[in-house]
């Protein structure tokens, strides 16, 4: 993850839904697994039923050094508010890496208030996924709005931005190129940084040309709608 700003021991992905934090935090929670470091995926996303990391945990686990810390057993495909006690042992943990996945918008993001005094100070940052072809985040003032509701609810900062505009299987390299405007717009309003851009594998290349010298993370995709999820 070269050129990536410094990577903190806890990194926390909120976002509205729909912006494809889930995704995202699978694939960071990888890039820093693949680094060496031992790291937990953590499922706080308590609003969405469809779209979460406990429905790929099998297949994330057999994969070297990535733990997923989600409810077990019969809570495990609950549509319930459940939470795993497993959570504190990484904050506490100073030698495991925990990326969280925090539910949408900011009452999906009122969770992750509890846990507030348990961050690390210093050692901890705040992500929100910017998808600019979504009804909520398609201005700067949309963004600016959604973040400042998350603060409250969440009760942390957001330290970055990230751009992961993207109309599914009908992206373009183009199209992150445009939301990464809006991106730069809005953490500048914001007065926060730009932690990345992200585009499916076989897009990384053409939005790395179209945005030099910003750090593009390669998606590989895990999130299936239930339709298309076989049994694991």
């Amino acid at each position: 993850m070269a050129n990536f700003p410094p990577v903190r021991r806890i990194s926390i992905f909120v976002g509205n839904l729909g912006s494809g934090k889930t995704e995202l935090a699978i694939n960071f929670a990888l890039g820093l697994a693949g680094a060496g470091r031992w790291v937990a995926l953590v499922d706080l996303d308590v609003i969405n039923p469809y779209y979460r990391t406990r429905y790929v945990k099998q297949r994330l686990e057999s994969l070297a050094g990535l733990e997923v810390v989600c409810p077990a057993g019969e809570l495990l495909q609950a549509d319930v508010p459940a939470l795993s006690p497993a959570i504190y042992g990484v904050f506490a943990d100073v030698e495991r890496w925990g990326v969280f996945d925090v539910g949408g918008d900011d009452v999906g993001s009122t969770v992750l208030g509890r846990f507030r005094p348990h961050l690390p100070v210093g050692d901890s940052a705040a992500f929100f996924v910017v998808n600019s072809f979504r009804p909520r985040t398609n201005t700067v003032e949309k963004v600016i709005k959604m973040v400042r509701d998350i603060e409250r609810a969440a009760r942390v900062s957001i330290d970055y931005l990230v751009n992961n505009a993207n109309l599914g299987s009908e992206t373009e390299p183009a199209m992150v190129a445009e939301g990464h405007n809006l991106v730069l717009k809005a953490a500048s309003e914001l007065g926060c940084g730009i932690a990345f851009a992200a585009a499916r594998q076989d897009l990384a290349t053409g939005v790395q040309e179209l945005l030099p010298g910003v750090p593009v993370l390669p998606l590989q995709r895990f999130m299936l709608p239930p339709w298309e999820r076989s049994e694991e």
